[in-house]
């Protein structure tokens, strides 16, 4: 490899919201995420963002994505002001080259630049997607204007972005981390309160979801150490009411950074 060449497991292509929820769903699960922001978003055609949930008053859409993209960071994603100009497949995934002579391989691409999409011309006849963003190509996925039947409004485009990446990380668990399907689908991404888990009720829960989803050739130690895997996760979601109140805090300051930063 040259030096401009890396590996990531993930590669984001477009910055605006679905590229961006993508990013942050896949960079929470912990997956080394690159976003390659050098295109036009499509909000930005827009004067004043004024129906995304959580905005009273609208928001102009650059502060709108200059917050999506520190909670990006936040989440551990990196993102690069460069425009991808072609993707090939590789044996384990995918080689994407920039413009500006970047060289990155990834197992999973995820296409998020309507505006920008030349890099897919080898893959035309392979981008119907389902619901979620998966297509027809193993680890690629499409979001937004990209995906069938996409609307042209920001807050359902970050939701495609989501709910690509959430089916990104599924394939991962499935495919790289060795769960069971059911239990590789069974993930969502949230924080609970101390306490919400555990007890009795918790762990039939548990068990009976490692039970369903048990192939016909796994041993009772296989079951043990599926639901000491669900077991874990869960209880990693939880939150004391100090650390609640240090996140709280810490989203306050952030927004009143970006917020503070409009001109009139």
């Amino acid at each position: 490899m040259t030096e401009r060449t890396t590996k990531r497991d993930v590669v984001i292509v477009g910055g605006g919201a679905s590229g961006l929820s993508a990013a942050i769903f896949v960079a929470r699960y912990d997956l080394d995420a690159l976003v390659f922001d050098g295109g036009c978003a499509a909000i930005r055609q827009c004067a004043h963002l004024e129906n995304f949930l959580g905005f009273p008053g609208g928001v102009p859409p650059e502060t709108f994505l200059s917050l999506g993209r520190e909670q990006a960071e936040l989440a551990g994603c990196e993102i690069v002001e460069d425009t991808v100009v072609e993707v090939a497949r590789t044996d384990d995934g995918f080689m994407v080259e920039t413009r500006d002579g970047r060289e990155v391989e990834t197992r999973r691409l995820v296409a998020a630049s309507v505006y920008d999409d030349e890099y897919l011309a080898r893959f035309a006849d392979e981008l119907d997607a389902n619901r979620d963003g998966r297509t027809a190509v193993d680890g690629l996925y499409v979001t937004g204007w990209l995906a069938e039947e996409a609307e042209h409004q920001a807050i359902v485009n970050a939701g495609d972005g989501a709910r690509a990446a959430l089916a990104l990380v599924r394939d991962v668990r499935r495919e790289e981390e060795g769960l069971w399907e059911e239990v590789a689908d069974y993930y969502y991404d949230w924080t609970v309160r101390d306490g919400r888990y555990g007890g009795a009720e918790f762990e039939d829960g548990i068990a009976e979801l490692v039970a369903d989803g048990a192939p016909p050739d796994a041993t009772a130690e296989d079951e043990r150490r599926m639901r000491e895997r669900l077991r874990c996760e869960h209880l990693a979601l939880e939150i004391d009411d100090a650390e609640r109140e240090r996140r709280a805090e810490r989203g306050r300051r952030l927004v009143r950074k970006h917020v503070d930063e409009i001109e009139p």
